[in-house]
Protein backbone atom coordinates (compact mmCIF):
# COMPACT_ATOMS: atom_id res chain seq x y z
CA UNK A 1 0.00 0.00 0.00
CA UNK A 2 1.61 3.86 -1.14
CA UNK A 3 0.19 6.66 -0.95
CA UNK A 4 -1.09 9.41 -3.73
CA UNK A 5 -1.34 13.09 -4.48
CA UNK A 6 -5.27 14.78 -4.29
CA UNK A 7 -6.07 17.87 -5.07
CA UNK A 8 -9.86 17.75 -5.70
CA UNK A 9 -11.00 19.82 -2.71
CA UNK A 10 -8.11 22.48 -3.18
CA UNK A 11 -5.74 20.93 -1.06
CA UNK A 12 -3.12 18.58 -1.64
CA UNK A 13 -3.60 15.60 0.65
CA UNK A 14 -2.25 11.81 0.60
CA UNK A 15 -4.63 8.97 0.34
CA UNK A 16 -3.70 5.79 0.73
CA UNK A 17 -3.79 3.30 -2.72
CA UNK A 18 -2.10 -0.04 -4.52
CA UNK A 19 0.89 0.12 -6.21
CA UNK A 20 0.39 -1.40 -9.94
CA UNK A 21 2.16 -4.67 -10.24
CA UNK A 22 5.89 -3.85 -12.06
CA UNK A 23 5.66 -4.49 -16.15
CA UNK A 24 8.08 -7.18 -16.65
CA UNK A 25 11.40 -6.73 -18.54
CA UNK A 26 11.97 -6.96 -21.93
CA UNK A 27 14.84 -7.11 -24.23
CA UNK A 28 13.58 -2.92 -25.71
CA UNK A 29 13.57 -2.14 -22.42
CA UNK A 30 16.77 -2.29 -20.30
CA UNK A 31 15.87 -1.35 -16.61
CA UNK A 32 17.23 1.66 -15.47
CA UNK A 33 18.60 2.60 -11.94
CA UNK A 34 19.08 5.70 -10.84
CA UNK A 35 21.14 6.62 -7.92
CA UNK A 36 21.24 9.85 -5.43
CA UNK A 37 23.81 10.46 -5.79
CA UNK A 38 26.00 8.30 -8.69
CA UNK A 39 28.83 10.17 -7.21
CA UNK A 40 30.70 12.55 -4.66
CA UNK A 41 33.53 14.67 -5.10
CA UNK A 42 34.37 13.80 -1.10
CA UNK A 43 33.40 10.72 -0.87
CA UNK A 44 34.10 7.60 -3.12
CA UNK A 45 31.96 5.30 -1.41
CA UNK A 46 28.76 6.10 -4.17
CA UNK A 47 30.57 5.69 -7.24
CA UNK A 48 32.39 2.47 -5.84
CA UNK A 49 29.02 1.09 -5.21
CA UNK A 50 27.05 2.38 -8.33
CA UNK A 51 30.41 0.67 -10.52
CA UNK A 52 29.63 -2.46 -8.00
CA UNK A 53 25.99 -2.70 -9.13
CA UNK A 54 26.62 -1.83 -12.51
CA UNK A 55 29.23 -5.04 -12.91
CA UNK A 56 26.79 -7.42 -11.44
CA UNK A 57 23.76 -6.14 -13.32
CA UNK A 58 22.77 -5.85 -17.04
CA UNK A 59 20.88 -2.32 -16.01
CA UNK A 60 21.43 1.19 -16.98
CA UNK A 61 22.99 2.79 -13.98
CA UNK A 62 22.19 7.24 -14.40
CA UNK A 63 22.05 9.75 -11.46
CA UNK A 64 19.14 10.75 -9.88
CA UNK A 65 17.08 13.49 -11.08
CA UNK A 66 13.91 14.95 -9.15
CA UNK A 67 12.60 16.51 -12.51
CA UNK A 68 12.43 13.00 -14.16
CA UNK A 69 10.35 11.70 -12.01
CA UNK A 70 6.88 11.26 -13.08
CA UNK A 71 8.08 10.68 -16.80
CA UNK A 72 8.79 7.08 -16.01
CA UNK A 73 12.45 7.60 -16.37
CA UNK A 74 13.86 5.07 -13.54
CA UNK A 75 12.52 1.62 -12.70
CA UNK A 76 14.64 2.08 -9.32
CA UNK A 77 15.72 5.06 -7.65
CA UNK A 78 18.36 4.56 -4.28
CA UNK A 79 18.84 7.18 -1.85
CA UNK A 80 22.35 7.97 -0.08
CA UNK A 81 21.72 10.63 2.07
CA UNK A 82 18.04 11.70 2.12
CA UNK A 83 18.32 14.90 4.21
CA UNK A 84 15.15 16.98 2.40
CA UNK A 85 13.13 13.82 4.26
CA UNK A 86 14.62 14.03 7.92
CA UNK A 87 15.90 17.90 7.99
CA UNK A 88 13.89 19.83 5.28
CA UNK A 89 14.41 23.35 4.46
CA UNK A 90 11.01 23.71 3.50
CA UNK A 91 8.74 21.17 4.19
CA UNK A 92 5.99 22.12 1.79
CA UNK A 93 8.96 21.63 -0.89
CA UNK A 94 9.71 18.30 0.34
CA UNK A 95 6.05 17.13 0.44
CA UNK A 96 5.48 17.99 -3.18
CA UNK A 97 8.89 15.77 -3.55
CA UNK A 98 7.05 12.81 -2.10
CA UNK A 99 3.80 13.36 -3.89
CA UNK A 100 5.95 13.19 -7.22
CA UNK A 101 7.38 10.40 -5.95
CA UNK A 102 4.46 8.32 -5.01
CA UNK A 103 2.54 9.45 -8.32
CA UNK A 104 5.90 7.79 -10.03
CA UNK A 105 5.42 4.77 -7.85
CA UNK A 106 1.81 4.50 -8.50
CA UNK A 107 1.71 5.23 -12.50
CA UNK A 108 5.50 3.65 -12.98
CA UNK A 109 6.21 1.20 -10.88
CA UNK A 110 9.11 2.85 -9.60
CA UNK A 111 10.94 1.45 -6.31
CA UNK A 112 12.68 3.12 -4.21
CA UNK A 113 15.34 1.83 -1.84
CA UNK A 114 17.49 3.94 1.14
CA UNK A 115 21.23 3.02 2.09
CA UNK A 116 21.03 3.58 5.40
CA UNK A 117 24.36 5.33 5.98
CA UNK A 118 23.21 6.92 9.09
CA UNK A 119 20.24 7.16 11.19
CA UNK A 120 19.57 11.30 11.52
CA UNK A 121 21.36 13.64 9.16
CA UNK A 122 24.99 15.13 10.52
CA UNK A 123 24.09 18.29 8.94
CA UNK A 124 21.10 19.25 6.95
CA UNK A 125 18.48 21.93 6.96
CA UNK A 126 16.70 23.68 9.56
CA UNK A 127 13.45 21.66 10.20
CA UNK A 128 13.31 18.48 12.02
CA UNK A 129 9.72 16.88 9.71
CA UNK A 130 8.53 14.11 11.69
CA UNK A 131 5.60 14.06 8.73
CA UNK A 132 7.89 13.91 5.81
CA UNK A 133 10.26 11.58 7.66
CA UNK A 134 7.10 9.21 8.03
CA UNK A 135 6.03 9.46 4.52
CA UNK A 136 9.18 8.86 3.21
CA UNK A 137 9.15 5.08 5.39
CA UNK A 138 6.03 4.22 3.55
CA UNK A 139 7.47 5.45 -0.15
CA UNK A 140 10.14 2.82 0.74
CA UNK A 141 10.74 -0.76 -0.97
CA UNK A 142 13.31 -1.54 0.65
CA UNK A 143 16.22 -0.26 3.21
CA UNK A 144 20.02 -1.54 2.85
CA UNK A 145 22.27 -1.74 5.71
CA UNK A 146 25.83 -1.50 6.17
CA UNK A 147 25.84 -3.44 9.52
CA UNK A 148 23.74 -5.76 11.36
CA UNK A 149 23.74 -2.63 14.68
CA UNK A 150 22.43 0.06 11.92
CA UNK A 151 19.43 -2.13 11.34
CA UNK A 152 18.59 -2.68 14.73
CA UNK A 153 19.01 0.92 15.97
CA UNK A 154 16.49 2.28 13.14
CA UNK A 155 14.06 -0.40 13.54
CA UNK A 156 14.16 0.79 17.15
CA UNK A 157 14.36 4.59 16.50
CA UNK A 158 11.55 4.09 14.15
CA UNK A 159 9.30 0.89 14.63
CA UNK A 160 7.29 1.30 11.65
CA UNK A 161 10.36 0.72 9.58
CA UNK A 162 10.18 -3.03 10.40
CA UNK A 163 7.60 -3.46 8.13
CA UNK A 164 10.23 -3.06 4.90
CA UNK A 165 12.39 -5.19 3.66
CA UNK A 166 15.61 -4.65 4.17
CA UNK A 167 18.94 -6.53 3.44
CA UNK A 168 22.64 -6.12 5.64
CA UNK A 169 25.69 -6.06 3.48
CA UNK A 170 28.85 -4.10 4.39
CA UNK A 171 30.84 -0.63 3.70
CA UNK A 172 33.42 -1.40 0.65
CA UNK A 173 36.97 -1.37 0.65
CA UNK A 174 38.90 1.70 -1.20
CA UNK A 175 40.93 0.45 -3.75
CA UNK A 176 44.28 2.59 -4.08
CA UNK A 177 44.18 5.43 -6.54
CA UNK A 178 48.16 6.35 -7.11
CA UNK A 179 50.22 3.84 -4.60
CA UNK A 180 48.94 0.58 -3.45
CA UNK A 181 49.29 0.25 0.60
CA UNK A 182 52.28 -1.54 2.15
CA UNK A 183 52.04 -4.08 4.93
CA UNK A 184 52.20 -2.71 8.59
CA UNK A 185 55.29 -2.33 9.94
CA UNK A 186 56.07 -1.95 13.81
CA UNK A 187 57.25 1.93 14.87
CA UNK A 188 60.23 2.51 15.88
CA UNK A 189 59.96 6.35 16.81
CA UNK A 190 57.10 7.58 17.91
CA UNK A 191 53.76 6.12 16.93
CA UNK A 192 52.25 8.18 14.61
CA UNK A 193 48.75 8.84 15.29
CA UNK A 194 46.13 10.33 12.28
CA UNK A 195 42.47 11.77 12.52
CA UNK A 196 41.30 12.22 8.97
CA UNK A 197 38.45 13.09 6.98
CA UNK A 198 35.74 15.83 7.23
CA UNK A 199 35.62 17.57 10.73
CA UNK A 200 32.30 18.06 12.15
CA UNK A 201 31.75 18.59 15.80
CA UNK A 202 30.12 14.65 16.68
CA UNK A 203 33.68 13.48 15.70
CA UNK A 204 34.94 14.89 18.55
CA UNK A 205 38.62 16.57 17.45
CA UNK A 206 38.07 19.26 19.83
CA UNK A 207 38.02 16.27 22.70
CA UNK A 208 41.22 14.41 20.69
CA UNK A 209 43.59 17.33 21.05
CA UNK A 210 43.03 18.05 24.49
CA UNK A 211 43.09 14.07 25.28
CA UNK A 212 46.38 14.34 23.39
CA UNK A 213 47.73 17.06 24.91
CA UNK A 214 46.97 15.48 28.38
CA UNK A 215 49.03 12.92 27.27
CA UNK A 216 52.11 12.92 29.67
CA UNK A 217 55.19 11.31 29.05
CA UNK A 218 52.89 8.87 25.63
CA UNK A 219 55.91 8.11 23.08
CA UNK A 220 53.66 9.77 20.05
CA UNK A 221 52.98 12.62 17.10
CA UNK A 222 49.53 13.50 16.32
CA UNK A 223 48.37 14.80 12.97
CA UNK A 224 44.23 16.05 12.77
CA UNK A 225 44.05 16.78 8.34
CA UNK A 226 40.91 17.65 7.10
CA UNK A 227 37.91 20.03 5.72
CA UNK A 228 35.91 21.85 8.76
CA UNK A 229 31.97 21.04 7.52
CA UNK A 230 29.80 24.42 8.30
CA UNK A 231 30.72 24.25 12.22
CA UNK A 232 31.19 28.30 12.64
CA UNK A 233 34.11 28.23 15.42
CA UNK A 234 34.99 24.43 15.24
CA UNK A 235 38.61 25.03 13.74
CA UNK A 236 39.30 27.95 16.31
CA UNK A 237 38.22 25.91 19.17
CA UNK A 238 40.76 22.72 18.15
CA UNK A 239 43.20 25.82 17.90
CA UNK A 240 42.32 26.49 21.00
CA UNK A 241 42.20 23.21 22.58
CA UNK A 242 45.81 21.85 20.75
CA UNK A 243 47.61 25.30 22.79
CA UNK A 244 50.85 24.85 20.75
CA UNK A 245 51.65 21.17 21.97
CA UNK A 246 54.41 20.57 19.86
CA UNK A 247 53.18 16.53 19.13
CA UNK A 248 50.00 17.87 17.22
CA UNK A 249 50.12 18.89 13.96
CA UNK A 250 47.00 20.81 12.54
CA UNK A 251 46.15 20.64 9.05
CA UNK A 252 42.66 22.10 8.46
CA UNK A 253 41.61 22.72 4.92
CA UNK A 254 38.63 24.86 3.44
CA UNK A 255 37.98 21.81 0.98
CA UNK A 256 38.68 17.86 1.20
CA UNK A 257 42.24 16.58 0.59
CA UNK A 258 42.65 15.12 -2.81
CA UNK A 259 43.24 11.35 -3.03
CA UNK A 260 46.04 10.50 -4.09
CA UNK A 261 47.92 12.91 -1.00
CA UNK A 262 45.32 11.42 1.57
CA UNK A 263 47.04 8.39 0.50
CA UNK A 264 50.26 9.57 1.09
CA UNK A 265 49.17 11.00 4.25
CA UNK A 266 47.64 7.53 5.96
CA UNK A 267 50.78 5.75 4.47
CA UNK A 268 53.04 8.23 6.13
CA UNK A 269 51.29 7.57 9.69
CA UNK A 270 51.47 4.54 11.80
CA UNK A 271 47.29 4.31 13.17
CA UNK A 272 44.33 5.95 12.89
CA UNK A 273 42.28 7.26 15.74
CA UNK A 274 38.39 8.26 15.69
CA UNK A 275 37.43 9.81 18.88
CA UNK A 276 33.92 10.15 17.81
CA UNK A 277 30.82 10.79 20.03
CA UNK A 278 28.89 8.64 18.16
CA UNK A 279 29.56 6.36 14.64
CA UNK A 280 27.02 3.95 13.07
CA UNK A 281 29.26 3.14 9.82
CA UNK A 282 32.65 4.85 9.10
CA UNK A 283 33.75 5.32 5.37
CA UNK A 284 37.51 6.23 7.52
CA UNK A 285 37.70 2.74 9.46
CA UNK A 286 37.66 1.28 6.58
CA UNK A 287 40.13 3.57 4.64
CA UNK A 288 42.49 3.35 6.99
CA UNK A 289 42.18 -0.64 7.28
CA UNK A 290 42.71 -0.71 3.68
CA UNK A 291 46.22 1.10 3.57
CA UNK A 292 46.80 -1.47 6.77
CA UNK A 293 46.40 0.76 9.61
CA UNK A 294 45.24 -0.11 13.03
CA UNK A 295 42.26 1.74 13.99
CA UNK A 296 40.75 3.08 17.37
CA UNK A 297 37.14 4.14 17.98
CA UNK A 298 34.29 4.08 20.54
CA UNK A 299 32.73 0.55 21.08
CA UNK A 300 29.63 1.85 19.52
CA UNK A 301 27.58 1.25 16.00
CA UNK A 302 29.51 -0.70 13.66
CA UNK A 303 33.21 -0.62 14.57
CA UNK A 304 32.26 -3.92 17.62
CA UNK A 305 31.05 -5.77 14.13
CA UNK A 306 33.85 -4.82 12.04
CA UNK A 307 36.32 -5.83 15.06
CA UNK A 308 35.30 -9.29 14.83
CA UNK A 309 35.46 -9.57 10.79
CA UNK A 310 38.98 -8.03 10.08
CA UNK A 311 40.14 -8.99 13.60
CA UNK A 312 40.65 -7.69 17.31
CA UNK A 313 44.39 -6.54 16.19
CA UNK A 314 43.35 -4.01 14.05
CA UNK A 315 40.23 -2.68 15.74
CA UNK A 316 40.53 -1.24 19.06
CA UNK A 317 37.85 -0.07 21.15
CA UNK A 318 37.32 2.44 23.95
CA UNK A 319 34.18 3.10 26.32
CA UNK A 320 32.94 6.37 27.57
CA UNK A 321 34.50 9.74 26.64
CA UNK A 322 37.37 9.90 24.71
CA UNK A 323 40.48 10.45 27.28
CA UNK A 324 43.94 10.31 27.31
CA UNK A 325 44.42 7.12 28.63
CA UNK A 326 42.59 5.89 25.69
CA UNK A 327 45.94 7.44 23.44
CA UNK A 328 48.11 5.90 25.77
CA UNK A 329 46.48 2.02 25.48
CA UNK A 330 46.53 2.61 22.13
CA UNK A 331 49.78 3.38 21.59
CA UNK A 332 51.15 0.59 23.55
CA UNK A 333 49.06 -1.60 21.16
CA UNK A 334 50.38 -0.41 17.99
CA UNK A 335 54.04 -0.84 19.06
CA UNK A 336 53.22 -4.35 19.66
CA UNK A 337 51.03 -5.71 16.69
CA UNK A 338 52.91 -7.94 14.92
CA UNK A 339 50.09 -8.68 12.01
CA UNK A 340 50.82 -7.37 8.36
CA UNK A 341 47.20 -6.89 6.97
CA UNK A 342 43.62 -7.16 8.32
CA UNK A 343 41.11 -9.83 6.65
CA UNK A 344 38.87 -7.48 4.76
CA UNK A 345 37.64 -10.48 2.57
CA UNK A 346 33.37 -9.49 4.17
CA UNK A 347 34.17 -5.71 2.34
CA UNK A 348 34.62 -6.51 -0.94
CA UNK A 349 33.35 -4.79 -3.91
CA UNK A 350 31.89 -7.93 -6.05
CA UNK A 351 30.31 -9.42 -3.01
CA UNK A 352 28.23 -6.22 -1.93
CA UNK A 353 27.87 -5.14 -5.30
CA UNK A 354 26.07 -8.86 -6.50
CA UNK A 355 24.16 -8.27 -2.56
CA UNK A 356 22.53 -5.28 -3.49
CA UNK A 357 22.10 -6.20 -7.40
CA UNK A 358 19.74 -9.40 -6.16
CA UNK A 359 17.93 -7.25 -3.44
CA UNK A 360 17.25 -4.11 -6.09
CA UNK A 361 15.98 -6.55 -8.43
CA UNK A 362 13.90 -9.04 -6.56
CA UNK A 363 10.45 -9.34 -6.86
Amino acid sequence: MQFRERSDTGVVTLETVRAPDRPAAGPAHPRTIALKPLDAPANRFPGLLAEAIGDALDHRIVPFAWDRLGTGAYDTVVFHWPTEFFRPDSRRKTLALLARAARDKLRHGTRFFWIVHNLEPHDGGSLSSPLTRSLFFRLLDGLIFLSEDSRGQLHALHPETRRIASLVTAHGTYPHVARPPRPFATPEGPVRLLFFGAIRAYKNPVGLVRAASAADGVPFELTLAGSVWQHGDLAKDIVTAAGGDPRITLDIREHPIPEDELEAMIDAHDAVVLPYDKVLNSGVALHALCRNKPILGPNTGSLPELRGQVGAPWVRLFDGPFAAPHIAEFVSHVRGLSAATPDLSRHDWTRIGRETAEFLVAP
